[in-house]
C-alpha cells in the first residue's frame, strides 16, 4: 500500500490498516463474539458466587456480605452425607463404565468378533437418550414392582439387586456412562501402532498378558479422560439421585439442592448456592487434574510418520464368546429396560401375572396428546432444539474462527473460558442464569420463555459444539486464508467465503449434536421452566416424580422416536456421522 493510500485509510478510520479501532470492521465482530461468549459462560457462575456469600435473596434490599451461608453448610449433616454418598455413587458408577467401554472398544476395534457394525450402534446409543428415559426404564423393569422383578421373584422367591441403593443407582448411572469410555478407547484403538501388541504376541506372550502389558497402559489417556468426565457427569447427575435416591432417604449432592430450592415453600438461596459453589469448585479441581495425570504425552505417542494400519487380534471360537457377552450386556442393561419403557406407554398396567395383549391400549398416547401442556412441552423442546441449535452452532463457528483465525489479541483467553461451562453442572448453570434475569432488571421478561432455555441451553453445551469446530478449523490449510488476504479480500470476507464454507460439515455435525443434547436435556432447565415455556425433560421428571408412570412412558417414547428420525434423516440427506 503506498503513501497517499495509507493517508486516504488514516483519513477514513482516524489509525493506521494494522492498527483499526475495536468498534470497526473486523474488530468490530472480534469483539461482539468475545463479549457473547464471555457473558453466556460468565453469566451463571458469578451471581452465585455473589449469592453465595449475601445474607438474603438477590432480589431483596439492604444485602450483606456474609460467610454465614458456607459455615452453616459445614455444619449441615445432611451436606456432609450427600457428598459422601455422591462420591462413592460417582466411584462406582464411573469403575463399572470405564471397564465396559474399554473392553467393548478392544473387542470392537481390535478383534475379530463378529457383528461388529451392530454391537457398536448399540453401544452408542445411551449417549442420545436423556438419563431420565434410561432412569424410568430400569424402573419399570427392575425397580421393586417391575416387571422383570416380579417374574424373578415368582420363579426364584427374591431378587439380588435393589435399585434403591447406591450400587443399584452406580450400575445404571455406569451405564448410561460407558459410550463416552467407548469412543474415548475406540478413537485411541484405531489411531495408535498396534506394533508393540504384534511384538509381544510374536516374543510368546499370552493374549490376555498382552492386553493388561501392552494394550491397557497404551489406553491410559483415554480412559484418565473419559473416568474424569463420567466422574464430573455422574456428580452432577439429577434423575437418578431423585428417582431412586429420595424415596431410600439416599442424599446426594443434586436431590440436596433440589430439595432446598424446589421442594420447599421458601428456598434457602445462600445455602443452595454455596452447596453450587462448592459442587463447581470440586469439578473444576477435578477437570484441571487432567493435565496433571497426563503430563509428559509422548510418553503414550505410537504413531510417528510412518503409516500404520491398526491389525485384527484372531480370538478364534472365544469370538462368538466375546459376541455373546456383549450382546448380554446390551439386551439386559441397554435393550430391555428401553422396551419395557415402550411396553408401558402401549399398556394400561405392565406385570407379568397378566398378559401384555389383555392391558394393551392407546390411552397414555391419547392422554399426552390431548394436554395442552404435554403438547406444549413437545413443541417447545423441539423449537427449541432447531432454532436454540443453530443459534449455539453459529456461536461456536464465529468462536472458533476468533480463537484459530484471526490476530484478536484475547483469543488465548477466549480459548480457554470456552471450556468452563464443562465446570458448571446443569442445574447449577441454570440457577446461575434464574440469578441473571433477576439481577438484570432488563433481562426479567425472559424468565416465562422459551428463549432463556435456548440460551442456558447455548451456554451449558459451548465446549461440546466448539470442541467439534476447533477440530474441524484446524485440519483447514492457512494458506487458504492467506491467498484470500493476498488478492485484497478483508479478514471477513475471507472467513465467510473460504473458511465457513469449508467448516460446513462439521457444522452440520456439531448442529446434530447440539440438536440431540438440548432436546434431551432437563436438568439445565428445572429452575427456569414457567407455564408456556415447560419442555420434555422437565415435564417427564415432574410426571414420574408425582407417579403418573404411564403418560410419563408415552412421552418418553415420543422423545425417542423423535430422536431416532432425527439421527436417521442427517444420516441419511445430510451424511453426518455422530459421533464417529
Amino acid at each position: 500500500m503506498d503513501t497517499s493510500s495509507m493517508e486516504s485509510v488514516k483519513l477514513r478510520t482516524g489509525s493506521s490498516p494494522g492498527q483499526r479501532p475495536f468498534w470497526q470492521g473486523e474488530r468490530a465482530i472480534q469483539w461482539a463474539v468475545a463479549i457473547v461468549v464471555c457473558f453466556l459462560v460468565l453469566a451463571p457462575v458469578v451471581p452465585l458466587l455473589v449469592q453465595a456469600v449475601a445474607d438474603r435473596a438477590l432480589y431483596l434490599d439492604d444485602i450483606q456480605p456474609t460467610f454465614g451461608n458456607f459455615a452453616r453448610l459445614m455444619e449441615d449433616t445432611e451436606f456432609l452425607r450427600s457428598v459422601l454418598n455422591s462420591m462413592i455413587f460417582a466411584a462406582i458408577g464411573t469403575t463399572f463404565s470405564c471397564v465396559v467401554g474399554a473392553v467393548a472398544a478392544i473387542l470392537i476395534g481390535r478383534t475379530d468378533m463378529p457383528m461388529k457394525g451392530l454391537v457398536s450402534g448399540l453401544m452408542i446409543w445411551p449417549i442420545f437418550i436423556s438419563h431420565l428415559v434410561i432412569t424410568t426404564g430400569w424402573s419399570i423393569v427392575y425397580g421393586p414392582a417391575g416387571y422383570v422383578t416380579m417374574t424373578f421373584k415368582l420363579a426364584f422367591g427374591d431378587v439380588p439387586w435393589n435399585l434403591y441403593s447406591i450400587v443399584g443407582m452406580s450400575v445404571v448411572a455406569g451405564v448410561c456412562q460407558v459410550p463416552i469410555t467407548y469412543l474415548y478407547c475406540l478413537t485411541a484403538l484405531r489411531s495408535s501402532d498396534p506394533t508393540l501388541e504384534d511384538a509381544a504376541r510374536a516374543a510368546g506372550m499370552r493374549p490376555l498378558t498382552v492386553f493388561w502389558r501392552i494394550t491397557v497402559p497404551l489406553l491410559r489417556p483415554a480412559l484418565i479422560m473419559s473416568s474424569i468426565l463420567n466422574l464430573v457427569m455422574l456428580l452432577e447427575a439429577v434423575s437418578i439421585p431423585l428417582v431412586f435416591g429420595r424415596p431410600a432417604d439416599i442424599e446426594m449432592f443434586m436431590s440436596y439442592i433440589y430439595t432446598r430450592a424446589i421442594s420447599v415453600s421458601s428456598p434457602d438461596y445462600g445455602l443452595v448456592a454455596a452447596a453450587a459453589c462448592f459442587l463447581v469448585l470440586l469439578v473444576v479441581v477435578l477437570v484441571s487434574s487432567q493435565r496433571v495425570l497426563l503430563r509428559k504425552p509422548e510418553r503414550f505417542v505410537t504413531i510417528a510418520g510412518k503409516a500404520t494400519r491398526p491389525r485384527t487380534m484372531r480370538l478364534g471360537n472365544w469370538r462368538f464368546v466375546a459376541l455373546a457377552a456383549l450382546l448380554l450386556y446390551l439386551a439386559i442393561l441397554v435393550v430391555l429396560p428401553l422396551a419395557g419403557l415402550v411396553t408401558y406407554a402401549f399398556s394400561s398396567f405392565l406385570t407379568p401375572l397378566i398378559p401384555i395383549r389383555e392391558v394393551l391400549t392407546l390411552d397414555n398416547f391419547r392422554l399426552v396428546l390431548s394436554t395442552p401442556v404435554y403438547v406444549r412441552s413437545m413443541t417447545n423442546s423441539i423449537i427449541i432444539g432447531v432454532v436454540g441449535g443453530a443459534f449455539a452452532v453459529a456461536i461456536v463457528a464465529l468462536l472458533a474462527v476468533v480463537v484459530h483465525r484471526s490476530t484478536f489479541p484475547f483469543r488465548r483467553f477466549l480459548d480457554i473460558i470456552s471450556l468452563l461451562p464443562r465446570a458448571v453442572p446443569g442445574m447449577i448453570a441454570g440457577i446461575g442464569i434464574f440469578y441473571v434475569t433477576v439481577i438484570v432488571q432488563p433481562l426479567g421478561w425472559l424468565r416465562e420463555t422459551i428463549f432463556l432455555l435456548m440460551i442456558a441451553f447455548t451456554m451449558r453445551y459451548i465446549p461440546l459444539g466448539y470442541g467439534a469446530m476447533a477440530t474441524a478449523i484446524i485440519k483447514i490449510d492457512k494458506q487458504l486464508d492467506k491467498s484470500g488476504r493476498a488478492i485484497g479480500a478483508s479478514w471477513w470476507t475471507t472467513i465467510r467465503r473460504i473458511v465457513l464454507p469449508l467448516m460446513v460439515p462439521a457444522m452440520l455435525s456439531s448442529y446434530a449434536i447440539l440438536f440431540i443434547h438440548f432436546f434431551k436435556d432437563y436438568a439445565t432447565g428445572v429452575f427456569l421452566v414457567a407455564p408456556g415455556s415447560e419442555v420434555l425433560g422437565t415435564t417427564l421428571l415432574q410426571m414420574f416424580l408425582s407417579g403418573e408412570t404411564g403418560p410419563a412412558s408415552a412421552l418418553a417414547t415420543i422423545q425417542l422416536a423423535i430422536t431416532a428420525l432425527f439421527i436417521l434423516g442427517m444420516r441419511r440427506i445430510a451424511g453426518v456421522s455422530l459421533y464417529g
